[in-house]
């Protein structure tokens, strides 16, 4: 996988998130449409009675909604690929390496201390060796 691939992983968590609270927004706008209709008395003498009808029209945010829902599959999609590809690797410490610095958005030196490493470029050597 390439590491500008992998960048996006936290870019993805933030996108999914605003994606949630647009499709709410979207949902919150919806307008109620008026009407009035003639109908008649179900009884004799079956007089004309006008109803009043209320509902809400969903057309666009309908439409908004798939926008979105297609949005989010795609970044669910590529989130899901991010993580195989991080769980896949089998080396634990070049994994963990991976999760900190992908998934959680640590920098090189915070991760090469947590590895027990005083050189900074620990951790960066170790991921370049392995996506060679």
């Amino acid at each position: 996988m390439q590491v500008n691939k992998l960048r996006q992983y936290r870019d993805l968590l933030r996108e999914i998130e605003n994606l949630k609270s647009r499709k709410k927004k979207a949902e919150d706008k919806s307008e109620i449409v008026r009407d009035i209709t003639t109908a008649s008395n179900p009884e004799f003498p079956y007089q004309p009675i006008h109803i009043r009808l209320e509902g809400i029209d969903t057309r666009e945010v309908d439409k908004i909604n798939a926008i979105i829902v297609k949005r989010y599959k795609q970044a669910a999609k590529a989130k899901y690929k991010i993580e195989k590809f991080i769980s896949d690797i089998d080396d634990s410490r070049t994994r963990m390496i991976f999760e900190r610095r992908y998934i959680d958005g640590w920098s090189w030196i915070k991760i090469s201390m947590a590895m027990g490493s005083t050189n900074e470029s620990y951790a960066r050597m170790i991921h370049d060796r392995y996506l060679k």
